[in-house]
């Protein structure tokens, strides 16, 4: 008695380019990023958000984690 093993065929159809692949679409028909697109989105924010002093206290500002004053706010107490 032989055992045959199946042996997986390789795909004849090109794949499809990695922007097709870097995109998901959600339940509502919104898009997510995922895989390389998403980091190198990420990366270009990171860029934008430290660019200036200015766009990094904005940021934080609106984030909760400063007030409009400058000031660190306290996230914990204990």
């Amino acid at each position: 008695m032989s055992i045959a093993t199946a042996t997986p065929r390789k795909n004849s159809a090109k794949p499809a380019t990695r922007a097709a692949k870097s995109v998901v679409t959600g339940a509502l028909g919104s898009q997510q990023l995922t895989g390389q697109a998403l980091l190198d989105d990420m990366g270009a924010y990171r860029k934008k958000i430290a660019a200036t002093p200015e766009s990094a206290r904005d940021f934080l500002t609106r984030l909760g984690v400063m007030t409009p004053g400058g000031k660190v706010k306290t996230l914990i107490r204990g």
